[in-house]
């Protein structure tokens, strides 16, 4: 996970899985996405790629509602990290939930750069993939 391109989905959907990496790809083909049904085997993969010297990727969207292990419990796990995660790494949540208990909660986050209601538009992921790539180039 070296690559500045990388992107992980966590998200227990698996059409809303292959759509979001089909529109992520559409918008910029050198995207390279990871996908994850639960915050527990982002986890792991994170811990493993590092065991060899790489990095967890720069841009991450995290559902919340999910089987194993929830979006919160994902972010509580990921701030335990080395220091180096907390600042290259920018979550955005991407969930369905409007309870404003999770977006006011979001704000708590340091990691999550903004809460998205999905369907998540188009214009908005060609936005935070422009600005994540750019500042990883």
């Amino acid at each position: 996970m070296n690559k500045t391109n990388a992107v992980f989905i966590i998200d227990d959907d698996p059409i809303y899985q292959f759509s979001f990496g089909a529109i992520l790809k559409l918008i910029n083909p050198e995207v390279q996405t990871s996908v994850f049904s639960n915050g527990e085997e982002a986890l792991d993969h994170c811990k493993s790629v590092m065991q060899e010297g790489k990095t967890c990727p720069k841009l991450i969207f995290l559902d919340l509602n999910m089987p194993v292990m929830d979006g919160w419990n994902f972010l509580d796990e990921l701030i335990l990290f080395n220091e180096d995660v907390l600042h290259k790494t920018k979550v955005y949540i991407v969930s369905s939930s409007v309870h404003e208990e999770d977006t006011q909660k979001a704000k708590n986050y340091p990691l999550i750069q903004d809460y998205l209601v999905k369907p998540v538009k188009r214009e908005v992921l060609q936005s935070i993939l422009d600005e994540t790539l750019r500042k990883a180039s």
